[in-house]
């Protein structure tokens, strides 16, 4: 005969049994475990790419998961981004993006097919990639001011050269060219590697780009670096914009981030960020990304957006002054 609690018994250990079975499927639910994919929108090379695969083969044994860098060039990473956009926020995919494709692309274009604040979620910052202005040695600057003074003397002669049009360097001569009174329009170039070669041939007089791309030369004394976005250990002495007399480019530095889906869940966005603040605190990487010309920046995925908001809000800015009508 049963006791008079058993059904009620019975029914307490049923529930129990279920939500026991109920617990791994909820944490599998969670916690993403097979191959991860890097995107990147550049093509291999690249300093985004570089920092990629610098990352992604440290990012694997932290997370003990494959983490594959797959290039997706095009269209300034827009390519990319929309790829982003549109995989499953599980923790299978995430994106390591500079600044052009994440804060200049949606200030450029109508319809760039993403917005970042609604469609990414910041899982951390990878790498400061300061941007800076550079001189030929023909114009004798070693500040803004005296390039100030070579252009007003050379008028014929003055040009500022940048790596592709409605970019954060094309803005950012553009400001300077105005900071300095100087009436020059920025010669826009299909890539830095023309625009550093005219730039070395003094076939142009100044050019804006990535330190990676004038740095070997600076040390070679074939340019002269006169400002940077930000002040960097990898230019001691050199000045940022700000310092120089541009405020206005306080905030427009360059820097690398890695972003995931929308929909990625807290816990996945916490684990993933611990473990690449992991792997930028590794004595290698850090030599691995300085020998590029770029510096760890770890941080909070908050810490992160706000950053990224700020940017744009600069370079923003920097746009409507420049009077550009997105395309």
């Amino acid at each position: 005969m049963l006791h008079p609690d058993a059904p009620l018994a019975l029914s307490r250990r049923r529930c129990l049994q279920v939500a026991l079975l109920a617990l791994p499927l909820s944490a599998a639910a969670q916690t993403y475990s097979g191959p991860i994919r890097m995107l990147v929108g550049y093509p291999p090379g690249g300093p985004a790419d570089t920092a990629a695969r610098i990352v992604a083969e440290k990012l694997a044994v932290q997370l003990g998961q494959p983490v594959l860098v797959d290039n997706k060039p095009g269209a300034g990473g827009q390519i990319a981004a929309q790829a982003l956009k549109a995989a499953p926020a599980d923790g299978s995919v995430v994106f390591l993006s500079n600044t052009h494709t994440v804060a200049m692309v949606p200030l450029t274009m109508k319809a760039p097919g993403f917005a970042p604040a609604t469609d990414f979620r910041p899982l951390g910052a990878v790498a400061n990639f300061e941007l800076a202005l550079a001189v030929h040695p023909k114009t004798g600057a070693s500040n803004l001011a005296e390039l100030g003074t070579w252009f007003a003397s050379r008028r014929s002669d003055a040009s500022i050269g940048v790596p592709a049009p409605a970019s954060a360097p094309e803005f950012i001569a553009g400001e300077v060219a105005r900071h300095l009174k100087a009436d020059i329009v920025p010669v826009a170039y299909r890539g830095a590697t023309p625009m550093v070669t005219d730039l070395l041939a003094g076939q142009i007089s100044a050019g804006v780009s990535g330190i990676s791309d004038f740095l070997q030369h600076q040390k070679a004394g074939k340019l002269r670096i006169l400002a940077v976005s930000r002040a960097t250990p990898l230019l001691p002495g050199v000045p940022s914009f700000a310092q120089a007399g541009l405020a206005s480019l306080d905030a427009t530095s360059d820097f690398l981030g890695l972003y995931a889906p929308a929909g990625l869940q807290d816990a996945t966005v916490a684990r993933y960020n611990t473990a690449l603040n992991q792997v930028l605190a590794l004595p290698e990487v850090v030599a691995k990304l300085q020998a590029s010309a770029m510096t760890p920046a770890a941080g909070t995925p908050a810490e992160q957006a706000q950053r990224l908001a700020q940017v744009s809000k600069a370079l923003g800015a920097l746009v409507a002054q420049s009077g550009f009508v997105p395309q």
